[in-house]
């Protein structure tokens, strides 16, 4: 039994040390999330009053977009703007309606849902933001 026993502390001593190092070993990085900055321009209706009409850019990366789901702050419309997959170049700004076309002002905080894919790996996501409209 005595000569087990060296060979029995260099195994255990080989695996914890296997343990310690399978532990420490660098987990794969989480996919970056885009983030996207919003704006809004007012602009006049042509029946009368003031209307808005919204700008994204994502910040970190280019984007492939298939839509924006737009929700007042009353949350009484979501108004889904598709973008049918088109790309869009990091801080490359893209509207968020048909260039005639705007948003009646509401005063508050606009929600914007963006669906598309990173362009370098065609990761999909599914963001969110939001935008406070004042007088």
């Amino acid at each position: 039994m005595k000569k087990l026993s060296p060979y029995l502390s260099v195994a255990v001593i080989l695996l914890a040390t296997l343990m310690i190092t399978g532990g420490c070993k660098k987990k794969a990085e989480d996919p970056i999330v885009p983030a996207f900055t919003i704006t809004a321009t007012e602009v006049q209706l042509q029946a009368g009053g003031t209307g808005l009409q919204f700008f994204a850019k994502c910040n970190n990366d280019d984007v492939k977009m298939t839509k924006v789901t737009i929700t007042d702050p009353m949350s009484s419309f979501n108004q889904t703007y598709n973008l049918n997959g088109t790309t869009f170049i990091k801080n490359e700004i893209f509207g968020l309606q048909g260039t005639t076309e705007a948003y009646t002002k509401e005063i508050g905080t606009w929600s914007f849902n963006f669906v598309g894919n990173r362009t370098a790996d065609g990761t999909s996501f599914a963001v969110n933001g939001s935008l406070a409209v004042s007088k």
